[in-house]
């Protein structure tokens, strides 16, 4: 989930994997834009769909067609989508 200053709600993707090291892909999918509350919830969604696990914490940015994400650790994974395939550079 992404949250984008102005906006009240998240973009949300869905990537098959994580981490992605550099060179590899995955499939990606845009769901519905998500309220904030997700930004720290974890456990099952109500209905039976599913269940959220924050599997990465950081700060985000766009430059060049690409995605940058600062994981808190200090890792940097740059991103490019592709379609409906994410492709870590």
């Amino acid at each position: 989930m992404l949250e984008i200053a102005g906006q009240d709600l998240l973009r949300t993707l869905q990537l098959a994997r994580w981490p992605l090291a550099a060179g590899e892909s995955a499939s990606c999918s845009e769901l519905a834009p998500h309220r904030r509350a997700y930004l720290t919830y974890e456990g099952e969604v109500s209905g039976g769909r599913g269940s959220v696990k924050r599997v990465e914490t950081g700060t985000w940015s766009s430059a060049d067609g690409q995605m940058v994400l600062q994981a808190s650790d200090g890792r940097v994974t740059r991103l490019e989508q592709r379609g409906p395939v994410i492709l870590a550079g």
